[in-house]
């Protein structure tokens, strides 16, 4: 136990309601605001007109005011509010690409996620950052060229912040939130936060600026976000935010700003707020919703862990089922997968049973506990994987800017289908099934018999090009059963570079994009997803086993014994 019998880990048991009112409740002195034009319900307001298209020439004032912002956004009220921050033509402009987005997600259909409303009730565009850029360079540069909103997130963060949006559209009737706190710590259940220290409950409102620029205007009646400022001050706020007395005295003294068009709020995302109700019969609120990212939240060396999985996870699986102990096995897992499931394509990658997705280090815990085998893992790592990568870009619906944002970005898609379908939009999450059915989609696919005749045929004069067999599977499988003779190891993890004819990394087996080759698997399936990522990188003539080796072995035919590797 800390000195005064504190300890180290908090529990939601210690949440006072009284502790919390005597930090909320503390008066805010105008005058440790003198840049502000005035304080509104206890809010700083500021005049940011003149930075709006980039910086003022007073370099003195603007350091004056990045200094006071930074003191109400930690040691005061937690919250500022930048009146005309981005110039009203900007957001206008900027509007039109989010509403075409929008039009665009309504025409593929489905209903979009949102953390803390009911799908469908509202309009949501994820990364609105990168496809505004896309589809509008321009309007992205005239938008983001404010110095007003570089000044908040110094004040913040310093500089070399990384910052991503999301646009946000409360329809009329959108009813209220409850009040909530947000990214890090606020997207965790209870039980997953009492798990860290009470300075990791300090330090995770510090790694990012939460801000909000209305993009229409926003008087009471249309549910503008309710804000309690100094609740950010609070430090059991991410264990307190759910409980019955807090939300009830939230709404008992929330404060709510009305905005106009280009205003921008900031905020701590350890503040309760709360989205408004809506009450009005034909506006549709739409804010452009700002988290800004600290620079210095990275590891020190690039890891692929998922490689890391693939080699891991089957002698870990092994080793389980030999008496390794869970607990043991739950160590190795944080060590080697990923266990943060941001950042991600929140497109197709929308939490479904909480606040945040299933990070990596979520499915290999799955895996054990329900004993994957190394291809069903390695699938289900496919999926998540391309769930996090970018979509935009790849499919021209996503930015519903016209013909010719269309097809300006058409140029882009490789002529394969991708592997995630053609609707990249909202909640694109897929079967396996279907994930398979897709990247079969063009292949000749092999069955034992017909590769064993393509491989006998090929020792005759005349015949066609002998196709290379790639076998694609670890170690421990191709001892276990066997390889197909005159086959080639490249394992699936280094397939892409392995395979590129040109590269000096390249297998000599390798010649050129044209050759046929056939990719195996144990099974069959993932030798398929081999196949298609090959196809996309520009292979013409490739395809793949079905059954894999274990259909191989079933209709009789032979097999030999791998090399074994250099001493």
């Amino acid at each position: 136990m800390r000195a005064g019998g504190e300890v180290a880990f908090p529990s939601r048991r210690e949440c006072d309601l009284g502790a919390f009112a005597a930090l909320v409740e503390q008066p805010i002195d105008p005058a440790d605001y003198p840049l502000a034009e005035r304080i509104t319900q206890g809010v700083p307001a500021y005049d940011a007109s003149a930075l709006a298209h980039g910086p003022a020439a007073d370099a003195e004032h603007r350091a004056a005011l990045r200094d006071e912002l930074s003191r109400a956004l930690v040691e005061g009220p937690g919250i500022v509010l930048l009146e005309s921050a981005v110039p009203t033509e900007s957001v206008d402009r900027a509007s039109t690409v989010f509403w075409e987005l929008i039009a665009a997600q309504h025409a593929q259909g489905g209903l979009a996620g949102d953390h803390f409303a009911k799908p469908g009730a509202n309009d949501r565009v994820w990364n609105a950052l990168e496809k505004l850029a896309v589809t509008d360079p321009d309007a992205f540069i005239d938008y983001h060229r404010s110095d007003a909103i570089a000044v908040a997130c110094e004040a913040w963060l310093g500089p070399r912040y990384q910052l991503t949006a999301q646009v946000n559209v409360v329809n009329p009737g959108g009813e209220a939130q409850h009040p909530h706190r947000d990214y890090h710590m606020g997207f965790l259940t209870d039980d997953e936060a009492e798990q860290f220290p009470r300075h990791a409950h300090r330090l995770s409102p510090l790694l990012t600026l939460q801000g909000a620029i209305a993009h229409c205007d926003m008087g009471t009646e249309t549910g503008p976000t309710m804000y309690l400022p100094h609740s950010h001050k609070y430090e059991l706020g991410y264990l307190a935010w759910r409980r019955p007395e807090f939300i009830e005295y939230f709404a008992r003294h929330r404060v709510q700003l009305p905005l106009r068009t280009g205003d921008a709020v900031f905020f701590s995302p350890a503040m309760f707020h709360a989205a408004g109700h809506n009450r009005t019969a034909d506006v549709h609120r739409m804010a452009n919703l700002l988290q800004i990212s600290s620079a210095f939240g990275r590891a020190t060396e690039a890891v692929d862990r998922t490689r890391m999985v693939h080699s891991v996870y089957p002698r870990l699986r092994g080793r389980l089922a030999s008496g390794l102990d869970r607990g043991a096995a739950a160590n190795v897992v944080a060590c080697c997968a990923e266990g943060y499931a941001f950042p991600t394509n929140l497109d197709r990658d929308q939490p479904v049973d909480g606040l945040a997705p299933p990070s990596q280090a979520d499915l290999m815990n799955q895996a054990l506990d329900e004993d994957w085998t190394p291809e069903r893992l390695r699938l289900e790592l496919y999926l998540h994987g391309e769930r996090h990568r970018s979509a935009v870009g790849e499919d021209p619906s996503l930015l519903g800017a016209g013909d010719d944002a269309g097809q300006a970005v058409a140029g882009s898609v490789p002529a394969e289908p991708a592997l995630v379908g053609g609707s990249i939009g909202q909640a694109a999450r897929l079967t396996v099934d279907e994930l398979l059915v897709q990247a079969r989609q063009g292949l000749d696919r092999l069955s034992p018999e017909r590769l064993a005749t393509a491989l006998e045929s090929a020792s005759e004069p005349g015949s066609a090009v002998e196709p290379l067999v790639i076998d694609i599977r670890d170690r421990d499988d191709r001892e276990r059963t066997g390889m197909i003779p005159g086959s080639v190891s490249i394992p699936l993890i280094v397939l892409e570079w392995r395979c590129h004819p040109y590269a000096d990394y390249a297998h000599p087996a390798v010649e050129s994009f044209d050759q046929p080759l056939v990719m195996v698997c144990n099974e069959g399936y993932t030798s398929s997803l081999a196949a298609a990522s090959l196809r996309r990188l520009g292979f013409t003539d490739v395809t793949d086993l079905e059954g894999g080796m274990e259909g191989w072995a079933a209709a009789g035919l032979p097999v030999t014994v791998p090399p074994q590797p250099d001493s």
